[in-house]
């Protein structure tokens, strides 16, 4: 039987730390600007949150093979 590569998602959760002086400050900040920030050294899978990127089978051929 062949194989076949299809595209998958997931999330994690983890911390980071932002300068501010409440968390609704750091929260805004976070949102303003989230490219700023790295992803945390330390996270964790989030349970049930692995899926297909898409179930949409046309889209999967042209995610998966380039065309």
């Amino acid at each position: 039987m062949a194989k076949q590569r299809i595209a998958v998602v997931w999330q994690e959760c983890g911390y980071i730390e932002v300068e501010a002086d409440n968390i609704e400050e750091a929260m805004n900040k976070f949102r303003e600007d989230p490219d700023y920030y790295n992803f945390p050294y330390d996270s964790e899978y989030v349970d049930g949150s692995f899926e297909l990127s898409t179930n949409d089978v046309e889209v999967m051929k042209a995610m998966c093979t380039g065309t």
